[in-house]
């Protein structure tokens, strides 16, 4: 597993341990922007989703599975042990952001993790993502959605497309403006994508986290609506005005998800950024993590 992590006997100082997940590739490209901003304020780690980039393939890919991955690879990182819990702030973009919202909703099955808050970036609770397919400009958006998860057709089809190619015009899709852009490429981070995915192994095991996240996950997140189960931990959401925003109420949709009574800080996006946030708009997402934070520091 690729991980960026601030450890020292400084870190261990810090109340809280910031875990950002990132969207998929390389921690350290996808996020390089906002680390700068959060040293020396918090301990980071900052892991690649298993199987995204040039870490090891998961065996099993559920988002609780994968988010209990990065929780062995934390507390390995940090000495945590049952004897020494940590205080954890969950943050992720996309993905990462979904492996966030199933770990705080499970948080109670971490003995030595307290999870005390979680921030996601531009994305709405799984399930209601794949209802929203019923408007067909949502879902002519979101085509990547049903194709990945089927796993082996995706896999020959992009390969024969070019994963690099797939790659970059996936990138160029979802950047919403010319200066949004020019961050997402800024130090060739989407050659260093690009690269990764034109290797069938990333190819595969990102459809597979993508299959992991239809049915099973739909249906997880249906049980877990009826049982009440839901994130009652503070919670900030931040999304694209632009992109994800201008078709979903994203700040509304959010609160049948989160438990009455819990802090939730919906944070909208504009000025044209879309849906790279930690990239396109970091200055803004940097500052919003550092105010959001700072009470669990």
């Amino acid at each position: 597993m690729a991980i960026l992590s601030q450890r020292s006997c400084k870190t261990h100082c810090y109340k809280s341990i910031f875990l950002a997940a990132a969207n998929g590739c390389l921690p350290v490209a996808s996020w390089r922007h906002v680390v700068p901003a959060l040293v020396g304020k918090v301990a980071l780690f900052i892991p690649e989703l298993p199987g995204y980039g040039i870490s090891s393939p998961a065996h099993k890919h559920s988002k609780l599975d994968i988010g209990r991955a990065l929780l062995e690879a934390l507390e390995k990182t940090f000495d945590i042990g049952k004897s020494s819990p940590r205080n954890v702030i969950l943050g992720g973009h996309d993905r990462g952001a979904r492996i966030c919202h199933r770990l705080a909703v499970s948080r109670a099955e971490f003995t030595s993790i307290n999870v005390v808050a979680t921030i996601l970036l531009d994305i709405v609770p799984t399930k209601i993502q794949w209802d929203k397919f019923q408007n067909p400009a949502i879902c002519q958006g979101y085509y990547h959605w049903p194709l990945l998860a089927n796993v082996d057709i995706a896999v020959k089809l992009i390969s024969a497309y070019g994963g690099a190619q797939w790659c970059r015009d996936a990138h160029s899709r979802l950047a919403s403006s010319e200066e949004g852009a020019r961050r997402i490429q800024s130090g060739n981070a989407v050659d260093v994508y690009a690269a990764l995915f034109d290797k069938e192994e990333t190819l595969r095991y990102s459809a597979e986290d993508y299959a992991a996240g239809a049915a099973p996950e739909y249906a997880e997140q249906v049980e877990d609506q009826k049982a009440g189960r839901k994130l009652d931990v503070p919670t900030m959401v931040m999304f694209s005005k632009a992109g994800l925003g201008s078709r979903i109420d994203v700040a509304e949709e959010w609160r049948d998800w989160i438990t009455a009574g819990t802090t939730y800080e919906p944070v909208p996006i504009g000025n044209g950024y879309g849906h790279y946030l930690p990239e396109e708009a970091h200055d803004l997402v940097s500052d919003h993590i550092q105010s959001f934070i700072q009470k669990f520091l």
